[in-house]
Parts: C-alpha cells; sequence; structure tokens
C-alpha cells in the first residue's frame, strides 16, 4: 500500500516538475536561435511569474514583435506562431 502511494506522489511531483515542459526547453521557443541562452531562460522565468491572463497576451505580443524585428534584421524565416503559450498557463490554472 505504501508503495503504491509513494509511485502516485511521485507521479504527481513528477507532472508539477515537467509542468512547462514545452516552454521550458529553449530550443522549443519560435526564435529561440535569435535569442541568447540568458535571453530564453529570463523568458521562461517570466511566463512562470505571469499573474494575469492580459499581462501574459501583453508579455508575448512584445516577445514577438522582437523576435520579428530581430529576425527581419537577419533576412531570417520563422515559422508561424503556433500554439499560445498564455492558453496553455490559463488552463493549468496558473493565471486568471
Amino acid at each position: 500500500m505504501f508503495r503504491l502511494f509513494f509511485l502516485l506522489v511521485l507521479t504527481l511531483l513528477q507532472g508539477q516538475a515537467n509542468a512547462f515542459p514545452w516552454y521550458a526547453q529553449g530550443d522549443n521557443i519560435r526564435g529561440a536561435e535569435l535569442m541568447a541562452p540568458e535571453e530564453r531562460k529570463a523568458y521562461v522565468t517570466r511566463l512562470q511569474s505571469m499573474k494575469t491572463f492580459d499581462e501574459c497576451k501583453a508579455y508575448m505580443q512584445e516577445h514577438y514583435l522582437e523576435i520579428d524585428k530581430r529576425a527581419k534584421a537577419r533576412n531570417a524565416v520563422l515559422p508561424p506562431v503556433k500554439g499560445d503559450p498564455c492558453e496553455v498557463i490559463k488552463k493549468m490554472g496558473r493565471i486568471r
């Protein structure tokens, strides 16, 4: 019985640790190749610290504008925006 409880707790904790698997991997950020490693870490930290959906949307708009500007300056082609980190964070219950 204890073993089953332990496995359940371990599984739940692992889910908490991987709450941002897509965002926590810096190479999966749109435009990651145009960002320094410190910028990618700051991006993830900032997303995880959002308090409201509107704050998140404003940050993402600012981020996309900056990344698009960098891409244009370097003649790089970025993939289209896929998904909405703010929606994911909201569904996770981290922002309201």
